[in-house]
């Protein structure tokens, strides 16, 4: 019969209580799910619920339990292991890893095999998976109603009876139905291909990878097999065969290995070092040593970016340790009658003009500025880079050191080049072809994966990926070079444990909490020295204070727990090695700290969670710290399966804040992230509960307000894994508004109001998205350390408050996409719609299937000469507000204003809406005098009222003239309907002197001078955008990209979003 199996989720409640209560079903295994009522029967924790399907009818024929314990309440769920060999005699090697239960089975009696169909599908899921075991408790007299049948089951399985068992005196026993996982599953034969095999293989390319066949030909398989080179030694091409219905052997997986690597290469331009940089040594065998010169780098830390203190540091770097004051240029050179310029240690002769005598007063400011603009809008101030020599340590062999040959000769790797398998095969089995890899390369321990940025994602490799871990890439001067992709030996064989603490973890633990990537921390806190390192003391102080004080905590966990029985935390080992052995056995890969979670109520109030699930109230906990190497994060369900089995606990959270003290977990990218409410009521004062207990005081653990502090929710709900996302590769150009909600619904994709998917998945985003963004945007946007040294509370204060919609500004407060999306900081030089990518000015080339346009301004001047239009640089006194670094950056260019021009300095502001107000309160509010300040207003052309609400909502006449009275009474200078002109820089430097402006309807010109101009004139796209879209072809009308309905261009592959002009058929760019 065609079945079709699935898990289970909310709407099939109704169907399995009508299946279960239906008179004409066989049943088997718990007899819970027989008595109890349908709103209870999803509530007891099962790993897996099953449902099967007739294809024809789609009518549920069956339903099916799965755990990795059984349902016998007296057992606890971590001693059945124990329980099993005591009472049976058994002599298959039985694991908490390897081992299920299949506790519960209701299937229509006309269709007994669908139980095939549910074992097989328990089996493609569960790799590890290799017994399956179902409990039958002694018959008693009972209703036929609730009389169980095992029949049908023992078709697969073999039974076992306990030791008690006789058949004369005692045959009504417990007995045991095992289903052993390699009589069930259809064998795979793995052999080299040969030439007769082409035709096969090609087939299976022609459905995942047809370029492949277009590029390479009919026979390029044959050819491959044939090949008489030197190269040919190293090429493997393996066929996995399969036996279908009618006994055929056919083709299933084609698998391309290679041990063709560039050791060098990849060690040069990849951080390998925590992978033996891909070589190995031989106990007792002589080594050769090989120094190379390698650059690093990573994001810095927070701490160096935008605070007071880095911002201070970068301003005592500008020019000789610091900046001149005006009265420092003074010189002897020619009587007196020469200035000395500090910028680029000219001098400049004395017959100068009045224009550039005013540029003079503002020297020192303009170095400032631009000495602040430059780091700040270069990518390579948000980086870390390191330069350092790396010592490669490999066996020695007949080879010289150094050579090709010798690194060869002491490879730990092979390369899967690539694999696909046959339409009907079940992807999950490709975990099969990874033991194979491993088992054709006995002496190497690591497969890479390289994955070209130009080639399109393929099914299969997707599968496979995720038994891999991406590799960080050095700096280097190859041209968009290859994503590599690593995993290891015991990733796949290895079996992951968890073991309870005891005393001599303790200092295990705290070595894995220290990690390599702060090895440079001692242990009383401080730094040893760092040869070419450009971290930042701030940075090193502010890590070195997180991660002491994780330790700290861990460390008095550890000791609460060892000394009291009745701790309320838990602390366990996470091991990789031999689950039979004892801990110190197995090798420690990590650790997790936890307590129960008692604040899960107070999430309602902003995260959208299932309200009325009181029965797992003593069930959740919280995720304190959690450690885990890299290369397991793929045993993630594993874990929390192992850690529930051994605690009971059935719902775990992690709170991360960026207020608080930060804690590691390493597994949160594995855990569903709760999305925020998308509407949410006014923000109600609430304190900081008070904390009852003096160890968690004496602890320092961060008391959450979860009401106002901006947290970061991930939720693990023992559920299956199961991954949401694009298949296709998308690129965003701007991180706007309209670009995080966009980014946002990507993200969330899964989330429902009823929550179907989130109570039945483990859900995962896997969207491949870049976005291309000006560089420190981004950074910006996340940053939640700057403190403004002038507001009691930041979070209210004009720098760090977004006045959009909950729902936007949700996306930077109560998430980072940071973990699922790939920002890319840079400037676009052109994009290639031939090719379709986009490439950026002296970097990489980002290839794209759908390119969407999000890149228009909240404000951008629309009268601009050609000369200030299209220089790439704008003056470093003009300021447009179009993200929070541009208000990072207004920040500290009114600082520089007030500190170099404290009596003699004018700031003009141009516009009219709304945005110029709340611009205006910051200014008074931050060091300014009112009377400082210029504000000139635009013309602005009105129509009816509700035309006027349509275009605007940021804009009201009337309200206006409550504000401009305020502004005039507070001593500001206001100038109304005044448009901008031109503005007048100095001669030799980007730097506004003047601005001119024309009064409507006279059309008289005023200028005024300023050392400071922000303008909020509402044009969408900046000149040089507009060059950049009509260069490729993109259709605009002024300054207005027209899309159809679908938000798409004349380009059918890319697409344009931004506010909507309600009377054209356009989008702003």
């Amino acid at each position: 019969m065609d079945y079709h199996v699935r898990t289970a989720d909310i709407y099939d409640l109704d169907a399995i209580d009508t299946l279960i209560h239906s008179p004409t079903v066989k049943w088997f295994g718990n007899i819970r799910p027989k008595y109890v009522e349908k709103a209870k029967l999803f509530k007891c924790y099962q790993t897996y619920r099953m449902v099967v399907l007739h294809r024809e009818t789609s009518s549920m024929i069956a339903y099916a339990e799965f755990r990795n314990y059984p349902a016998i309440d007296a057992l606890p769920s971590d001693c059945w292991l124990e329980w099993l060999s005591v009472r049976y005699c058994l002599t298959m090697p039985l694991s908490f890893l390897n081992t299920m239960f299949f506790n519960f089975c209701v299937y229509k009696s006309e269709n007994d095999d669908a139980i095939a169909s549910i074992l097989r599908e328990l089996f493609y899921r569960e790799n590890r998976v290799w017994f399956l075991i179902t409990v039958k408790n002694p018959s008693i007299a009972q209703p036929t109603y609730y009389v169980e049948t095992f029949d049908d089951l023992e078709k697969y399985a073999d039974v076992y009876y306990p030791r008690e068992f006789s058949v004369e005196n005692n045959f009504n026993t417990q007995e045991l139905y095992i289903v052993y996982r390699f009589k069930l599953m259809r064998k795979i034969t793995y052999r080299k291909a040969l030439p007769e095999d082409n035709d096969d293989i090609v087939a299976i390319h022609e459905y995942e990878y047809p370029e492949m066949r277009e590029e390479l030909g009919d026979f390029y398989i044959a050819e491959e097999i044939l090949r008489t080179d030197s190269g040919r030694e190293k090429s493997f091409l393996i066929v996995a065969e399969t036996e279908n219905d009618c006994q055929e052997i056919e083709t299933a997986v084609f698998i391309w290995l290679s041990t063709d690597i560039d050791i060098r290469f990849y060690v040069t331009n990849y951080e390998l070092e925590s992978f033996g940089n891909l070589v190995k040594t031989i106990e007792g065998q002589s080594v050769y040593v090989e120094m190379f010169n390698v650059s690093s780098v990573q994001a810095k830390n927070a701490a160096c970016l935008f605070t007071s203190d880095a911002l201070d540091d970068l301003s005592a770097m500008t020019i000789l340790g610091g900046l001149q004051k005006n009265d420092s240029g003074l010189s002897v050179y020619s009587g007196g009658k020469a200035k000395v310029s500090s910028i680029n240690g000219r001098i400049i002769e004395a017959n100068y003009t009045s224009g550039s005598n005013r540029f003079f007063m503002r020297e020192s400011l303009f170095s400032k500025m631009k000495y602040i603009i430059g780091k700040l809008s270069n990518s390579e101030y948000y980086i870390s880079k390191e330069l350092k020599s790396i010592s490669v340590v490999y066996s020695a062999g007949m080879h010289p050191r150094g050579s090709e040959l010798a690194l060869d000769a002491a490879s730990n790797v092979f390369v899967l080049k690539y694999i696909a398998a046959r339409k009907d095969f079940p992807l999950e089995r490709l975990f099969n072809s990874v033991v194979a890899m491993f088992c054709a390369f006995p002496d190497r321990d690591y497969c890479m994966m390289l994955i070209s940025k130009e080639t399109k994602s393929i099914r299969s490799h997707v599968e496979v990926l995720k038994y891999f871990m991406p590799v960080a890439s050095r700096p280097s001067e190859v041209a968009n070079p290859e994503e590599v992709y690593i995993t290891h030996r015991s990733t796949i064989f290895g079996e992951i444990s968890l073991y309870e603490l005891q005393k001599e973890d303790v200092a295990v633990i705290q070595a894995l909490a220290v990690g390599p990537s702060v090895s440079d921390v001692k242990s009383d806190g401080s730094f040893g020295s760092s040869t070419g390192s450009s971290f930042s003391y701030t940075s090193k102080i502010n890590e070195s204070a997180e991660l002491k004080n994780e330790i700290e905590v861990i460390t008095a966990v550890m000791k609460d727990v060892l000394e009291n029985e009745l701790s309320e935390f838990a602390v366990y080992t996470i091991r990789c090695g031999n689950s039979a052995k004892a801990a110190r056995e197995n090798t420690a890969i990590g650790f997790v700290v936890l307590r129960q979670f008692r604040s899960h109520h107070h999430l309602h109030y902003h995260y959208h969670l299932p309200r009325h699930q009181n029965y797992l109230n003593f069930l959740r906990a919280e995720i304190i710290s959690l450690r885990l190497h890299p290369l397991f994060m793929i045993s993630s369900d594993l874990i929390f399966r192992d850690l529930a089995m051994k605690t009971s606990y059935r719902d775990y959270y992690f709170v991360s804040s960026p207020n608080g003290h930060q804690f590691t977990n390493d597994l949160k990218k594995m855990m569903t992230v709760v999305e925020p409410n998308p509407m949410k009521k006014s923000p109600t004062t609430f304190r900081v509960p008070k904390e009852e207990d003096t160890l968690k005081e004496r602890l320092n653990l961060t008391v959450h307000n979860f009401y106002q502090d901006h947290l970061i929710i991930y939720r693990h709900k023992l559920n299956p894994t199961k991954w949401f996302g694009n298949s296709e590769r998308l690129v965003v150009i701007g991180f706007t508004d309209v670009a995080k909600a966009f980014l946002r619904q990507l993200v969330f994709q899964w989330n429902s109001k009823d929550h179907q998917n989130s109570e039945t998945y483990t859900c995962l985003p896997r969207v491949q998205v870049t976005v291309i963004t000006m560089p420190g945007v981004v950074e910006a946007e996340f940053d939640g350390i700057f403190q403004c040294p002038y507001c009691c509370n930041s979070g209210n204060c004009y720098l760090s408050f977004q006045n959009v919609s909950c729902y936007v500004r949700d996306v930077t407060f109560r998430m980072d996409l940071r973990h699922w999306v790939h920002f890319v900081p840079g400037r676009i030089d052109f994009i290639n719609r031939e090719k379709k990518f986009v490439k950026l000015e002296n970097s990489c080339e980002i290839y794209y299937d759908t390119l969407l346009l999000a890149c228009y301004k909240d404000f951008a001047m629309r009268t601009l000469n050609s000369r200030s239009a299209m220089a790439k640089n704008l003056p470093c006194n003009f300021v447009e507000i179009n993200s929070r670094l541009k208000k990072l950056l207004l920040f500290y260019k009114v600082r520089a204003v007030l500190e170099e021009m404290p009596r003699t300095y004018k700031i003009l502001v141009y516009g009219s809406n709304l945005q110029t107000y709340e611009c205006i309160a910051f200014l008074t509010s931050h060091g300014v005098e009112p009377s400082r300040i210029v504000l000139v207003q635009p013309r602005r052309i009105t129509g009816i009222t509700a035309e006027e609400k349509l275009k605007n909502p940021y804009w009201d006449k009337n309200l206006q003239y409550i504000l401009d009275d305020i502004l005039i009474d507070s001593g500001i200078e206001l100038v109304e309907d005044h448009d901008f002109v031109r503005w007048v820089e100095d001669d030799s430097f980007h730097f506004i002197m003047e601005v001119v402006f024309e009064h409507f309807p006279s059309k008289k010109q005023t200028s005024f001078e300023c050392d400071l101009f922000i303008a909020f004139d509402e044009g969408h796209m900046a000149p040089r955008r507009k060059k950049l879209l009509k260069q490729c072809g993109i259709q605009l009308r002024k300054d207005d990209i027209l899309v159809n309905e679908d938000f798409q261009t004349n380009d059918p592959n890319i697409y344009a979003v931004a506010d909507a002009h309600p009377e054209s058929n356009s989008q702003a760019g």
